[in-house]
């Protein structure tokens, strides 16, 4: 028999056939990021998922990492970052076989929702835009004293300046844009 373990993370020895978000969250609190590099990159039906069986897009890694489901908006920006990255056109950076050698960044998103719910899930980061000139373009939006936020307005878009929601960038700056020209009308 083995000896007890007491001082473990509850989720250490789930079963689970494939990469998922606590996996993620571990292995980024352990190491400080999770970059990985697609080796495979494909379309399946009747693929067992922790026992369902399931059709979706998959994602198979040079490192060693359990294959993981890519979601719509995780397929989104890995395209995005393939645009990017291999100079391809919008079709040629959403067929699975360009992705192959993509290195990307996972990280642990907890405001993932599905059917309805929070659940948290893995994320690809967002590295096909320039967030630092997203992010002074937002800090100078801010401090812009024609555009009136209110209190809750301002205490988000602050948050996703100090905590770096990178994801949130391109929606701060298309509201706080709006908000100018709102102040430039009434001007």
């Amino acid at each position: 028999m083995s000896e007890k373990e007491t001082n473990v993370d509850c989720m250490k020895y789930r079963k689970s056939t494939h990469l998922a978000g606590i996996d993620v969250e571990n292995f980024v609190h352990t190491k400080g990021s999770c970059y990985v590099t697609i080796k495979e990159a494909y379309y399946q039906c009747g693929v067992d998922v922790s026992g369902n069986k399931t059709d979706g897009y998959f994602l198979e890694f040079v490192e060693n990492f359990k294959p993981m489901v890519v979601n719509s908006t995780n397929r989104k920006i890995i395209s995005a970052i393939c645009k990017e990255k291999k100079n391809l056109s919008n079709v040629d950076s959403r067929n699975l076989k360009n992705w192959q050698g993509l290195v990307i960044d996972l990280y642990f998103d907890e405001s993932i929702t599905m059917m309805k719910k929070v659940v948290g899930g893995i994320r690809v980061k967002d590295t096909s835009m320039d967030f630092s000139n997203m992010l002074t373009e937002i800090s100078t939006m801010l401090s812009d004293k024609q555009i009136t936020l209110t209190e809750t307005e301002r205490t988000h878009l602050n948050r996703v300046v100090e905590e770096k929601e990178q994801n949130s960038y391109a929606k701060a700056i298309k509201f706080l844009k709006s908000k100018k020209q709102i102040a430039d009308g009434n001007n």
